[in-house]
C-alpha cells in the first residue's frame, strides 16, 4: 500500500467526544429524557442541515427552540451543544506534525460554526494555536462545504480539491458508515474504535 496522504475526521478521533453530555444538558433544558433528544439529533433534518451549512447558527437555534418546544436563549443552546467537546491530547497535535513532515494531512470532519468555534478556543487552549491549519495541509469541514459523510460526494470534493490520489489515501473515522462511504470512492481506511488508536499508524509510514 503505497500511503502519501492522511486523513483524519476529528470527533472521537483528534479531540475526545461525550455526546452524552449534549444529550443530558438538552434534557435538564427542555425535560424531555436524554434517548428523546438524542433520537432528535439522529432523526431530525435540522442538524443535518446545519451540518450542510443549510441553515446558519440563527436559524439553528430557532429550529431547535421550535422542536422542542422551549425559549432557550443563545448562550444556553451553545453550551449545551458544546458540552460535548472534551480534550484534545497534545500527543494526537503533535503526530499530524510529525506526519505532515513527510505526508499530505488533510482533516474532514461532519460538523458545525458553533462546535468549530468552541474547538478552536479549546485548541488554542492546548497548543498555543488559533486554528488546525497548523497542523494539516487542507481542513474541510462538512457546513463549509455544503455535504457531509457518508455521502460520496463530499470524498470526491476532497480529492479533487486536496489533489489527492483515492488509492493513495488512508482515511481514519470512527463511524463505519464513514469510512464505507471513503471506500466507495477508492480511499483506503482505518477504523478508530478508540482515539489512542491514530497512534497504529506506523505499519503505514
Amino acid at each position: 500500500m503505497n500511503i502519501n496522504t492522511f486523513i483524519f475526521d476529528l470527533g472521537g478521533v483528534i479531540i475526545d467526544l461525550d455526546e452524552a453530555n449534549c444529550y443530558d444538558s438538552f434534557s435538564r433544558l427542555t425535560g424531555f429524557e436524554p434517548n428523546v433528544i438524542r433520537n432528535s439529533v439522529y432523526n431530525s433534518n435540522v442538524f443535518q442541515q446545519y451540518e450542510k451549512g443549510l441553515i446558519d447558527d440563527g436559524e439553528f437555534r430557532a429550529e431547535v427552540n421550535s422542536l422542542f418546544n422551549v425559549e432557550l436563549n443563545e448562550n444556553e443552546i451553545d453550551l449545551a451543544w458544546n458540552v460535548m467537546l472534551k480534550e484534545i491530547p497534545l500527543g494526537r497535535l503533535e503526530l499530524l506534525l510529525a506526519l505532515k513532515e513527510k505526508y499530505k494531512v488533510i482533516i474532514l470532519s461532519n460538523t458545525n460554526a458553533i462546535h468549530i468555534n468552541k474547538f478552536n478556543e479549546i485548541l488554542k487552549d492546548v497548543s498555543g494555536k488559533k486554528s488546525l491549519e497548523a497542523f494539516a495541509n487542507h481542513v474541510f469541514f462538512s457546513y463549509q462545504l455544503n455535504m457531509r459523510k457518508p455521502d460520496l460526494e463530499i470524498y470526491q470534493e476532497v480529492l479533487r480539491l486536496s489533489k489527492t490520489n483515492a488509492s493513495e489515501a488512508l482515511f481514519m473515522d470512527d463511524k463505519l458508515e464513514n469510512l464505507n462511504g471513503a471506500l466507495s470512492v477508492g480511499i483506503n481506511t482505518f477504523h478508530i474504535t478508540e482515539p489512542n488508536k491514530i497512534f497504529d499508524l506506523q505499519k503505514y509510514v
